[in-house]
């Protein structure tokens, strides 16, 4: 580890002691929203190289086009239903999706008039701004950036790629009853403490009604309605699209998924252990898809969808844009990237996808297998 990195983390890690010594504890939420998020000095605003084959991890869209293009199929439905579309996608990560979407989507002739980037990251917003001025002229136009969601209403659609399983979870225990995991500073070294639930939270906790075997523990995004309904209170007509890794409630809860979903990522190396290396790893946690689609429902959508990543690409004509390649490198690549997206051992189905609408009756061609029935 460099200086510099060191130098971030310690700085990081004494402004997490500092608050717990201000306060006694912190919620483990509150941990990871400062080891992600703190101005400056978090994961995600620190200025990191995190994406891609030198960074942390990578996600779909920086395997190639394709899964864009099939997005852009999936989009064009929506966009060309609507006045003055407009796509506003949620931390952007490299860009690439973007380009690769906004791409396909001219190639079909159902561009959006703006396509907008709600980026939290000035370091983020910085590469995604290089990454767009690959693209022509006429289409670099159509992009631009904003730090929290636009005040005035439109129609199109909300989209965000693993945005999810970032967002802070209260980390919890059975052990007689609910319990939640606390951080204490014991010689400035971060320690576990589990204590009673707030009521409120104790409620959110229980109406899931799990049924649950001494020491089970898991997560849950305490704050998940709040943002569902700021992220796509915009949206006056369209659909909201996520795509992340998870399961439906009675899955995410299985009695034999008893240590949780937490997981940290560095370097492509997966660990368990979120106290290490502060402000320089990823952490994240699987998405409890009926949580998800509930906060929809209360946001006042319509949830229209919910299928894996391999049929929702393959409904989305993934074979097409393989096959329409020509020169049989080319096709390999194509072939190697669609099987890393489709299949059950890759992301074909620890990837799914969740749809849902407002004041659009239209049809989704890439939930016709749809698994509505596991939420």
């Amino acid at each position: 580890m460099s200086s510099q990195l060191h130098e971030i983390s310690q700085s990081l890690q004494h402004k997490i002691t500092a608050k717990i010594k201000q306060n006694g504890a912190i919620s483990f939420a509150d941990f990871m929203h400062m080891a992600l998020y703190e101005p400056g000095l978090g994961y995600y605003s620190a200025g990191l190289h995190k994406l891609g084959a030198s960074g942390d991890f990578i996600t779909s869209s920086e395997l190639g086009s394709l899964f864009a293009r099939c997005h852009a199929s999936c989009f064009s439905e929506v966009l060309l239903t609507c006045s003055k579309p407009v796509v506003m996608e949620l931390g952007a990560g490299t860009g690439q999706f973007c380009v690769d979407v906004l791409t396909a989507l001219a190639e079909l002739d159902a561009l959006p008039d703006q396509y907008l980037i709600l980026e939290v990251s000035g370091d983020l917003q910085q590469v995604q701004r290089d990454k767009v001025a690959q693209l022509p002229k006429a289409l670099q136009a159509r992009v631009s950036w904003t730090s929290e969601p636009p005040t005035q209403p439109f129609e199109g659609i909300i989209y965000a790629n693993e945005v999810l399983d970032a967002l802070p979870v209260e980390v919890f225990r059975y052990h007689q009853g609910f319990e939640r995991l606390m951080l204490i500073n014991e010689a400035d070294t971060l320690t576990e403490s589990w204590q009673p639930f707030p009521d409120a939270l104790q409620q959110q906790l229980a109406a899931k009604a799990l049924q649950l075997s001494d020491g089970y523990r898991s997560e849950f995004i305490p704050n998940l309605n709040a943002w569902m309904a700021a992220i796509t209170a915009p949206l006056a007509r369209g659909m909201v699209l996520m795509v992340d890794y998870g399961f439906g409630q009675s899955q995410y809860y299985h009695p034999q998924r008893s240590a949780g979903t937490l997981v940290c990522h560095q370097r492509h190396q997966a660990n368990f252990n979120p106290y290490q290396d502060v402000g320089l790893q990823d952490i994240t946690a699987f998405v409890d898809f009926t949580a998800v689609a509930e906060a929809m429902d209360d946001a006042g959508l319509t949830v229209a969808g919910f299928t894996s990543q391999a049929d929702f690409l393959l409904h989305n004509n993934i074979q097409q844009w393989v096959n329409e390649n020509n020169g049989y490198a080319a096709y390999y690549d194509l072939v190697s990237e669609m099987k890393k997206l489709m299949l059950p051992d890759e992301m074909g189905e620890k990837f799914k996808c969740i749809a849902a609408t407002k004041n659009w009756q239209g049809s989704l061609t890439a939930f016709q297998n749809n698994r509505l029935h596991e939420l």
